[in-house]
């Protein structure tokens, strides 16, 4: 019984570091459910998505540049990586 129950839990773990980097929770908890050490490695190595990635910027003040789409703050008045003049959120030169 107490095996089961840790057959059970045990796929948890994955899941919600898969989630925690932008993953589907219910794929590691199917995979960490037939496979849990091999789950639980591949959720702590891999890296986030890139949905993830912009989600996180943009709750750190982070927008896209309108000329060059680098992620820049919210209120640069000049884009670091293409030098373009930024007026409330849009190129002067446009």
């Amino acid at each position: 019984m107490m095996l089961l129950f840790w057959w059970l839990v045990l796929p948890i773990i994955p899941a919600m570091i898969a989630h925690s980097k932008g993953r589907s929770a219910v794929g590691f908890y199917i995979y960490g459910f037939l496979l849990w050490p091999i789950a639980l490695v591949h959720s702590l190595v891999m890296t986030r998505s890139a949905e993830a990635v912009q989600q996180r910027l943009q709750a750190e003040g982070r927008r896209p540049c309108p000329s060059c789409a680098e992620m820049i703050m919210q209120a640069a008045s000049k884009c670091p990586h293409c030098q373009a003049d930024l007026q409330k959120g849009w190129s002067v030169g446009r």
